[in-house]
């Protein structure tokens, strides 16, 4: 398997919204995202895009594929992020085959299977709650 790369990825045609993002190259132009992108919402951890590469910029294209995944996201406070009441939720995805990304160390990311048994809202709900969010 390639490893992760870090590519320049352009999100418009102009050339003004570049992230970098780790991905992993599945083809010819195409690769996979690893990382949640903050620039383009449509795109997912997990996702496979074709890319047109021009002086060392790739210049998203289309999605080949979707992930599989759902994605949920949460702003939290700085209390709600660092108490062990998130760590263990982060946990128990990670045991579900999930994957979990924490942004700017207050955006929680959760990628889950779309047929995983796990409520993630539901379980999201009461973390907040105890935190008055």
């Amino acid at each position: 398997m390639p490893d992760k790369v870090g590519l320049h990825i352009c999100f418009d045609e102009l050339g003004r919204d570049i992230e970098i993002l780790d991905v992993t190259p599945v083809a010819r132009g195409k690769y996979r995202i690893e990382e949640t992108p903050i620039f383009n919402p449509c795109i997912a951890l997990g996702d496979i895009i074709r890319v047109e590469e021009k002086q060392g910029i790739a210049y998203y294209v289309e999605t080949v594929q979707k992930s599989g995944y759902a994605r949920y996201a949460w702003l939290l406070s700085k209390e709600a992020a660092e108490s062990r009441e998130i760590h263990e939720f982060k946990h128990r995805i990670t045991t579900y085959e999930g994957k979990w990304e924490q942004i700017f160390g207050g955006l929680l990311v959760i990628h889950i299977s779309k047929y995983s048994e796990v409520d993630v809202e539901a379980e999201m709900a009461l973390i907040l709650e105890r935190f008055d969010i």
